[in-house]
């Protein structure tokens, strides 16, 4: 590594270094103040709310890291332009696009380490996190009688479950959907409008059920006002447990949630949405330093508040791009992949385009 890379990178480093700091304190201090009153109601230990905010952040540094890198790389070169750095390079016969090599390639490789980190680390503490606020701070007992939504669950090896909704104090489910499968081929299925658990039998009760049968010959079609659901593996408990949230679940976890409800014909755009953006949010830090670096090589009169004001707005529009696309994709008017991506897709050809018109 030469000496102008090492030079550059560890400009960069610093400057990251301390906007993550700061980002991870004034995120601390905003959720204290607006969870103060909790913690006081609920007699939290200050042990457990320190921990609490240990476990919490992991999630800060890879929620904000576009900003701090976008921060870091319109300071790191900006601070050269400024001191005539640059210039003093290019007089050496070292280009800008060389000058910006060594920030782009560790952008990436930071891209890289986060989406590591965003399926091991980040999920098992926000997992922690939260059970720490529902168990210990909150005092929630782990079977919460209210109401859930979107529950997928196995009930055998080649049995699977999908309901829409499940009243817990009732014991009820409705809609519900049970699959039978063997290898990628479904063989049965059945739709039922309720299902309630009978205390008596020990065992679950369907009514109004559709029963489909899948046969190479067709399909068979029958139906039933009620129907007793003999052998599930299900009992009420286990509905009753916690469902996790996106942010609790890494990869692999999430696909093959949204696989059992695209196989059970469940809509799974939101969840598509929030799988597609576990990959595509690491990578918003190789894109941002794409488009902030070119932007950074100018020389300006202002200093370092415009460059402050700059990464902001640029951030700004940047997380604006990333939730519109979002919401859109959860309500269908964009594809999953598309909502998930569209902020990378706009700066990445934004990026490009300045580094095309930036001075070689």
């Amino acid at each position: 590594m030469k000496l102008i890379d090492r030079y550059i990178i560890k400009k960069f480093l610093v400057v990251l270094f301390y906007t993550t700091l700061a980002f991870i304190v004034v995120f601390i201090i905003v959720d204290l103040i607006e969870n103060l009153d909790k913690f006081l109601m609920h007699r939290a230990r200050l042990s457990r709310v320190i921990v609490y905010y240990i476990y919490y952040i992991p999630f800060i540094i890879i929620l904000t890291l576009p900003v701090n890198m976008l921060l870091s790389s319109l300071f790191a070169i900006g601070s050269m332009a400024q001191s005539n750095e640059i210039i003093a390079c290019q007089s050496a016969g070292i280009s800008l696009y060389r000058i910006v090599a060594p920030l782009l390639v560790l952008a990436f490789f930071i891209s890289i380490a986060s989406g590591i980190a965003g399926e091991t680390i980040v999920p098992q503490s926000n997992r922690a996190r939260l059970d720490l606020w529902r168990f210990d701070i909150a005092k929630e007992s782990r079977k919460v009688l209210r109401k859930r939504e979107q529950i997928a669950i196995q009930d055998s090896h080649q049995r699977q479950v999908f309901i829409k909704s499940y009243d817990s104090a009732r014991k009820q489910a409705f809609q519900v959907h049970i699959v039978w499968a063997q290898g990628n081929r479904i063989t049965q299925r059945w739709d039922a409008k309720k299902m309630v658990w009978q205390e008596k039998t020990g065992g679950w009760m369907l009514y109004n059920v559709t029963l489909r049968q899948f046969t190479d010959g067709g399909e068979i079609l029958r139906q039933q006002d009620s129907l007793v659901y003999s052998h599930s593996q299900i009992h009420p408990d286990d509905l009753q447990e916690l469902e996790l949230k996106p942010e609790e679940m890494n990869y692999g976890e999430l696909k093959r949630f949204v696989d059992r409800m695209l196989e059970l014909g469940a809509d799974a755009r939101k969840w598509l949405v929030d799988l597609y953006m576990k990959i595509s949010y690491p990578f918003a830090n190789f894109i941002i330093v794409l488009f902030g670096a070119p932007l950074a090589s100018r020389k300006r009169r202002s200093g370092p508040a415009l460059g402050f004001a700059l990464a902001l707005l640029i951030s700004f529009v940047y997380f604006l791009f990333l939730r519109s696309g979002q919401v859109l994709g959860h309500k269908g008017e964009l594809s999953p992949w598309l909502a998930a991506w569209i902020g990378n897709i706009v700066f990445g050809l934004g990026g490009i385009i300045l580094m095309l018109k930036m001075r070689k």
